[in-house]
C-alpha cells in the first residue's frame, strides 16, 4: 500500500483546491455506493479508483493536470488507463513501489504528483515532488503520464 501520511503533508495551493476538490467529489460520486451515478444501469464501480494530480512544486499558477483512473474495469480520463492500472497491479496500489530504469536531463522544474482514491477497496494517498517530469515518469510508470 502507498505510504502512510498525514493531511498536513498534502499542501496544494489554494488556487488549485477548487479544481481538486471538484475532481475529488465527481470521483466519489462515482465510487460511492447508492448515489445516483452508482444506481445508473452501468457497470459496478470499481474497487480501486484514484484522483490523480500533478502541478508545479513552485506553484507558478499553472492549473495543475487532472485525471481519473478506474481500474479492474480500466478506465476513467486517463489517457493511458489500461498500463496505468496494469502498472498498479504489478505492485499491488503501491505507487511508491513502482520504479523505472532510465536517463533524464538535470533541469530544475520541479512537479508534485497526488494521488488519493482506493485499491482493491483500501485507502490511497500518495504525494510525492520530483524534480521534473522525467523523474517522475520514471518513479510511477504510466500512473501519472496522462
Amino acid at each position: 500500500m502507498s505510504r502512510a501520511f498525514h493531511k498536513e503533508e498534502i499542501v496544494v495551493p489554494i488556487h488549485h483546491i477548487g479544481i481538486l476538490a471538484t475532481s475529488l467529489s465527481t470521483t466519489a460520486a462515482l465510487i460511492a455506493p447508492g448515489t445516483p451515478a452508482a444506481a445508473a444501469p452501468t457497470a459496478p464501480a470499481s474497487d480501486s479508483a484514484l484522483v490523480l494530480a500533478v502541478l508545479p512544486a513552485d506553484h507558478s499558477g499553472v492549473p495543475p493536470r487532472l485525471a481519473t483512473l478506474e481500474c479492474d474495469p480500466d478506465g476513467g480520463s486517463h489517457a493511458a488507463a489500461g498500463s496505468a492500472c496494469d502498472d498498479l497491479r504489478m505492485v499491488d496500489g503501491d505507487i511508491a513501489a513502482l520504479a523505472e530504469d532510465g536517463i533524464c536531463t538535470r533541469e530544475y522544474q520541479p512537479v508534485t504528483a497526488i494521488a488519493v482514491g482506493t485499491w482493491e477497496g483500501n485507502p490511497v494517498a500518495y504525494r510525492e515532488t520530483f524534480s521534473n517530469r522525467c523523474l517522475l515518469l520514471h518513479a510511477t510508470g504510466d500512473v501519472f503520464d496522462f
